[in-house]
């Protein structure tokens, strides 16, 4: 069991176990309850790890940390869930929270999926010209005791050598496909992906959005759990991966040690500013922070998405304009001089 669930597998789990917590049931009759219900072995073998370990804890909390499969800050939100008898709200918090990552994951997979699509297709189309259509052009020429110009030349030497090394090319696109699955299934991988993005002009405010989506979940989680906004900060900073925010983040922290007022600290240390801070404040005061922080949550992980949106909305065009371009000079490479022949014949 060292593959760690996906997101839509632990909303599933936090949404299931919260409906037997509201109901009354205890989390390990819950467990025991859920594992009946398992129709995959590989869920039976989780419930049944789960159970045992829980057994011999009495903690869920511990339990989840023992199987290794659960995120470490889940595992924290749980403890403290059990802590302050708030089990239920927790679990239903979570499955929110994994839910909304569920969604964006998939917003930002079905927006980016067309693209490559285009792209892969249009890139087969130039190369099938440049390896199989250059070469009897070049023989239609010969046969006419003509030459082919200096840009059909060029194209249809690159063709050859593509056609001469494929062995070599077709592994370099194995290597590139491979790095792109390691880049986009691993933590390692999404995480050097959102390093590489967070300096890319169009899509820098990505990460910066979806963390802070995260961070506002996280406290307003806490809150909910029955911690005050200053152990909710804590918790939330194994949810972040945006170094700036993290930075900020623990000067946040740092100010709070001192003794500064939660509003304070979140405007100096700029980890909330304008008309965020604002609300944060009037939260506060209001008794209803956990609101405005899901709220702010719901915000960000829409502002993500359509910072996705936008971004795919210029770069599929570009895409479509480059290759079609690329593909009109192959053909008219080609076709330019042989019109012209043809015109000459005529006359």
């Amino acid at each position: 069991m060292s593959q760690m669930l996906t997101n839509q597998e632990l909303f599933h789990f936090c949404e299931q176990l919260s409906i037997i917590l509201r109901s009354g049931i205890s989390s390990i009759e819950g467990l025991q309850i859920l594992h009946d219900g398992s129709k995959s072995q590989r869920s039976r073998e989780i419930f049944e790890a789960l159970l045992k370990s829980q057994e011999e804890t009495g903690s869920l909390s511990q339990a989840l940390e023992d199987a290794g499969i659960f995120p470490s800050s889940m595992a924290a939100y749980v403890k403290t869930g059990e802590e302050t008898g708030c089990l239920d709200e927790v679990m239903q918090s979570l499955a929110v929270h994994y839910e909304q990552e569920a969604e964006i994951s998939r917003s930002i997979r079905s927006a980016v999926t067309y693209p490559l699509i285009m792209l892969g297709m249009m890139g087969a189309v130039i190369v099938i010209l440049l390896v199989k259509v250059l070469p009897v052009f070049q023989q239609v020429f010969r046969q006419m005791g003509l030459e082919m110009n200096g840009l059909s030349s060029g194209l249809l030497k690159t063709g050859s050598v593509m056609s001469r090394y494929c062995a070599v090319f077709l592994t370099i696109l194995a290597v590139l496909i491979l790095c792109t699955i390691f880049l986009c299934c691993s933590a390692k991988g999404r995480s050097m992906l959102g390093k590489f993005a967070a300096r890319l002009p169009l899509v820098k405010e990505i990460p910066v959005a979806m963390d802070y989506g995260r961070l506002t979940q996280a406290i307003s989680m806490g809150i909910r759990s029955g911690l005050d906004p200053e152990s909710s900060l804590e918790l939330a900073d194994n949810l972040l991966s945006h170094p700036l925010i993290k930075e900020r983040l623990k000067k946040a922290q740092k100010l709070l040690n001192e003794g500064a007022p939660f509003p304070e600290a979140m405007t100096e240390s700029e980890l909330f500013q304008g008309m965020d801070a604002r609300l944060i404040s009037i939260g506060i005061r209001a008794g209803a922070t956990d609101e405005v922080m899901q709220k702010l949550s719901e915000h960000y992980r829409e502002e993500s998405v359509s910072i996705v949106e936008r971004v795919i909305s210029v770069v599929e065009p570009t895409i479509v304009i480059l290759l079609s371009i690329l593909v009109g000079l192959v053909l008219l490479s080609v076709m330019m001089p042989l019109l012209g022949i043809l015109s000459d014949m005529i006359i």
